[in-house]
């Protein structure tokens, strides 16, 4: 693998990382909850919030924090629409485009000219697509514990029941007024971090289809790992 290739491979681990947190951000808008209400009644809630999204917008800020390495920060915007498709759009510090109809995942690196290309079906991947088609469960494909760390967020510490790759452990800010998730931050088995924050999120916002279909630019390399 050349080391432009194994960027592109990285790329698509980060994405993989943030399908999981949007797919979980759209869950969590839902009213407030009375104090003292325990894990399994905010899943409940949530879950049944969740069903009725279809679509979702928002700014998104990440930050990766590898051991022994220095963090890398990027941002740009993000739509999501149901049955899993996507679309990421960095503006810093590269323009990359990720994008997939559901069924492909393509990554357009242009200052490379390289496009990278799969199928969509993969650990995470299915496990964000699930929650974003509506068949996932968050009670049951998580335990969920509730950690009040401090007065803004309602902290939430999700443990995957069956081993994940890539994916030990994903800590969640949700907002105490509004319910909407403000921060993750998912934890691998080698204790590196990826952290990704929201803003202006937009629930069940007009997306068009058009934004989820990509054909690769004239002239660029295509990469299938």
């Amino acid at each position: 693998m050349t080391k432009f290739q194994k960027r592109g491979a990285d790329m698509l681990s980060v994405l993989h990382k943030n399908l999981v947190f949007l797919a979980l951000a759209a869950l969590f808008v839902f009213p407030a909850l009375a104090a003292g209400q325990d894990a399994a009644a905010i899943v409940g809630r949530l879950q049944e919030k969740y069903n009725s999204i279809t679509s979702i917008k928002a700014d998104f800020v990440q930050e990766v924090s590898s051991k022994g390495m220095p963090s890398m920060k990027s941002e740009g915007k993000v739509w999501l629409k149901k049955p899993g498709k996507m679309r990421w759009e960095y503006s810093k510090p590269a323009k990359d485009l990720i994008v997939s109809d559901g069924k492909t995942i393509w990554l357009f690196q242009p200052d490379l000219n390289q496009v990278i290309e799969k199928p969509a079906a993969s650990s995470a991947t299915t496990m964000a697509t699930d929650f974003l088609s509506g068949i996932g469960r968050i009670d049951k494909e998580f335990e969920v514990k509730v950690a009040e760390l401090e007065s803004a967020h309602h902290v939430l510490i999700l443990t995957p029941r069956q081993e994940q790759q890539g994916l030990k452990k994903l800590i969640l800010e949700v907002n105490r007024e509004s319910y909407i998730v403000e921060k993750t931050v998912i934890t691998d088995h080698f204790g590196n971090q990826t952290s990704v924050a929201f803003e202006n999120v937009k629930l069940n916002a007009k997306v068009k289809d058009s934004l989820f279909k990509y054909t690769p630019p004239r002239g660029a390399a295509i990469v299938r790992p």
